[in-house]
């Protein structure tokens, strides 16, 4: 099966169950929902990616790769939040207004193999890629997460 085909599938699957089955990838690993503004389109996007908590971070921060599954074409994604860094994340029945923070060196190369560790192929991806597969912080718009919003139905722009 291929990643669009796999993603497509993961978008049905999440939408006729109303979100309550795609949340974890097969091996049970986290998937969160990124909802980024096209830099071209100028459309709102939603993506499932495979996360992890960020290990610098408080509650609701979390870390995903522009893997792509390994491809040599980097997600659309990721010139989106190099774009316009502020939209959404959706983690399991939550969601709120975050910022994607690029990683860089040392720290991308550790939070890089944080996701390692979480889901193997990563360590191939950059391999297969020929490129250095780019990584990001996804953290909370807001400076406490502790009164985040519950989900909406459909994604929407952040609540500047």
């Amino acid at each position: 099966m291929t990643l669009p085909s796999l993603t497509r599938g993961h978008r049905v699957l999440h939408r006729v169950s109303g979100g309550r089955l795609g949340r974890h990838f097969p091996g049970g690993q986290q998937i969160v929902w990124i909802t980024t503004l096209g830099r071209r389109s100028g459309q709102w996007r939603t993506n499932p990616l495979l996360a992890v908590p960020d290990p610098d971070g408080v509650g609701d921060a979390w870390v995903v790769a522009g893997s792509n599954a390994g491809q040599a074409k980097v997600p659309g994604w990721v010139y989106n939040v190099q774009a316009h860094d502020t939209g959404r994340v959706r983690v399991g029945d939550r969601e709120w207004d975050c910022r994607f923070v690029a990683a860089s060196g040392a720290d991308r190369d550790r939070l890089y193999a944080a996701l390692t560790q979480t889901w193997s192929s990563f360590a191939t991806y950059e391999r297969m890629a020929g490129r250095e597969i780019p990584v990001f912080r996804v953290l909370p718009h807001s400076a406490s997460t502790a009164d985040a919003p519950e989900t909406v139905e459909s994604p929407h722009p952040p609540q500047s």
